[in-house]
């Protein structure tokens, strides 16, 4: 590759592309290939059960994966750190703390942030890294020793609606529940699923405000475009995601949204030796939804072009599906499954994604 007795391999991020290749890492090692996993934290939150954690249905060990764990065990190691930039050149990369590291091949899934405006003030956290949900559980637990809590959730998309109708669920018939959303709810899904919503939240008594942006921010309220003020002890804000903002410095292509362009193969179009996955990547000409199935679907094609590079053999194109299942959990025991133009709504759907996600955290928490 470039002269070095061993071939290094770098990860940076253990989000849903890259746990492939975290649980099959002794294929990469047993072949003489160092692999080495940058991680902010030692444990990754699977997203799709984050909102299940903010209402009780899942302890925070249940939504959790030991990336560390993984990486150790599979013969690699782990550093824990945050990529601050890239030499494509010499292929070195630079963590925020002044460390170098060099690799032949890296990989990038670094997931997403909060897109807009989150302020630095008591009570308010951005749904991006899941781990604040459990932190927001505490402060509205706290919150409720004094008086009823007031949760606010701030964007009307699918995380959004699943966090306000878990919080509810946390907060049974005590405290009060309020989404306010720039548009609609659930304004890119069908219209029934957005009926299915309004109904079971006008039951449960969360307060719906659409249409209408929040504009400013004062300690414990929030204000609204209109003027309004809603008063809260934990806002969750959820208003899209956009790519992290290092990726401005890795000297790459990126698309316009900022994310890392990449071609057919999840291969950065400025550098052959760096792939990527998940949220953070952008194909050329034609950007995917940002949603957990594809980056889980990328991940054996990203563990398998990562060791066909390091080997020097052809490389398979990533072909996205047209149309993927979703389920909205309502925090009520029931769920609304979406796929494509077909929506469901009951008991039956939630137990499907309940099963569906415990089966995968599981799988790499063996």
């Amino acid at each position: 590759m470039n002269g070095r007795a061993a071939r290094h391999l770098i990860l940076v991020g253990g989000g849903h592309a890259h746990l492939h290749t975290l649980r099959r890492l002794r294929e990469l090692t047993g072949a003489g290939i160092a692999v080495t996993l940058v991680t902010p934290a030692r444990h990754h939150y699977y997203s799709g059960m984050g909102p299940g954690m903010l209402g009780g249905l899942y302890t925070e060990e249940q939504v959790r994966i030991d990336v560390q764990r993984l990486a150790e065990s599979g013969g690699g190691r782990c550093v824990i750190g945050e990529a601050a930039g890239l030499d494509p050149d010499c292929r070195l990369l630079r963590l925020t703390d002044g460390r170098e590291l060099a690799y032949d091949a890296l990989s990038l899934n670094a997931g997403s942030i909060v897109a807009g405006l989150v302020p630095a003030l008591p009570g308010v956290y951005p749904v991006k890294p899941i781990a604040n949900l459990a932190r927001a559980v505490e402060r509205l637990r706290d919150a409720g020793c004094t008086a009823p809590p007031r949760l606010l959730v701030v964007g009307g998309g699918a995380a959004g609606v699943e966090i306000a109708g878990n919080g509810r669920r946390l907060l049974g018939d005590r405290g009060s529940v309020t989404i306010a959303s720039a548009g609609p709810l659930l304004a890119p899904f069908p219209p029934l699923t957005r009926e299915l919503v309004r109904a079971s939240f006008d039951r449960r008594g969360i307060r719906m405000i659409e249409d209408t942006p929040v504009s400013g921010w004062t300690d414990g309220t929030a204000i609204l475009a209109d003027g309004r003020r809603i008063p809260f002890d934990v806002a969750l804000v959820s208003t899209g995601v956009k790519p992290p903002l290092f990726l401005e410095s890795l000297g790459l292509p990126l698309a316009p949204d900022g994310s890392l362009s990449v071609n057919r193969f999840l291969q950065s179009t400025g550098s052959a030796s760096v792939f990527g996955g998940g949220d953070c990547i952008a194909f050329e000409g034609a950007p995917l939804a940002r949603v957990g199935v594809y980056a889980v679907r990328q991940g054996p094609l990203l563990h398998a072009n990562l060791r066909a590079y390091l080997d020097g053999c052809p490389l398979v194109p990533f072909t996205p599906q047209k149309r993927f299942l979703q389920i909205l959990n309502l925090g009520d025991g029931t769920g609304v499954l979406v796929r494509g133009k077909i929506v469901r709504h009951g008991t039956l759907p939630w137990l499907l994604k309940d099963l569906i996600d415990r089966r995968f955290v599981r799988s790499f928490q063996k």
